[in-house]
């Protein structure tokens, strides 16, 4: 079966391939093309989408509701193109697409020998961040939750890991901090998703609603002595981002216990707050 898996994954490897050497331009169009027929359409998660829109924004009058869904697919599309294209694109030419701000102070960090921890959310094109090495001069490792197809999990390991991304399961990154303290690096977690178990202590307004947040990144820093920075993600315009590191946290015992969780939360609504379309609202982010 291992065997099958892989002459299956070359195949659709290489059909995935190339279609990535298209020109950006034909992409976008073909994204364009997705978003009309697959997401509006069919009317991919709109309930979903509609709904969650409309409770992080309730001062929204309808119209501008359907306008942030609308520009929400339009991104979520040119999501897929751009991931499409970071398969065979070159390493100068992935590195041109983002501009970095701020992260002389996780060099700082890590050069006195600090591990940092960067918060991010589902915001813009997060796998953009793959070309990180190329842009600071400290090790880059990111935290991942395992896909349940194969096929599709090996892919985007690959993708994710192309230009140097070290990339390791979620549950083994306190492991690897505490087994390489000799080696303090640069830690990527995103931390918006549902949490899996619901308590009363880890749940905060957020996006004007009683939130159930997820406090991993928290808790690892603290068990860590890590520093925790926010890594604000925005689209600048089509195809080109920004990626700002915003501190949070340099002394865990400066701060109470679920502020770090509540800062991060703070940043990650205005992130989405100043551009509403940006966000991941497909997700069932309270189904719980």
């Amino acid at each position: 079966m291992k065997h099958i898996n892989n002459i299956t994954y070359r195949i659709i490897f290489s059909v995935i391939y190339l279609f990535s050497t298209l020109p950006m331009n034909l992409l976008y169009k073909i994204s364009n093309f997705i978003c009309i027929v697959f997401f509006r359409l069919s009317g991919y998660r709109e309930g979903v989408t509609v709904q969650n829109i409309s409770r992080a924004f309730p001062n929204k009058k309808y119209n501008e509701i359907q306008s942030i869904e609308k520009e929400f697919y339009r991104n979520f599309a040119d999501l897929f193109a751009e991931v499409v294209k970071s398969i065979s694109i070159s390493s100068k030419k992935q590195n041109s697409k983002l501009d970095v701000k701020g992260f002389e102070f996780v060099e700082k960090q890590v050069y006195n020998g600090r591990n940092v921890i960067a918060c991010l959310g589902h915001c813009a094109n997060w796998e953009i961040l793959n070309c990180l090495p190329f842009r600071v001069n400290v090790d880059v490792y990111s935290g991942y939750k395992r896909i349940k197809g194969p096929i599709i999990n090996k892919l985007m390991f690959d993708i994710r890991s192309r230009f140097g991304v070290h990339l390791i399961e979620s549950k083994s990154v306190a492991r690897q901090i505490l087994s390489n303290k000799d080696k303090p690096s640069l830690y990527l977690l995103i931390a918006d998703q549902c949490p899996s178990n619901i308590k009363t202590d880890n749940q905060m307004t957020f996006l004007n609603q009683k939130t159930s947040i997820f406090l991993g990144p928290e808790k690892l820093a603290r068990a860590t002595d890590s520093v925790v920075v926010y890594i604000n993600l925005t689209r600048k315009q089509r195809g080109h981002f920004e990626a700002e590191c915003q501190p949070i946290c340099e002394n865990t015992s400066d701060i109470q216990y679920l502020g770090i969780t509540e800062k991060y939360i703070k940043h990650l609504e205005q992130n989405i707050q100043k551009d509403p379309s940006c966000w991941l609202w497909t997700h069932r982010r309270w189904k719980r």
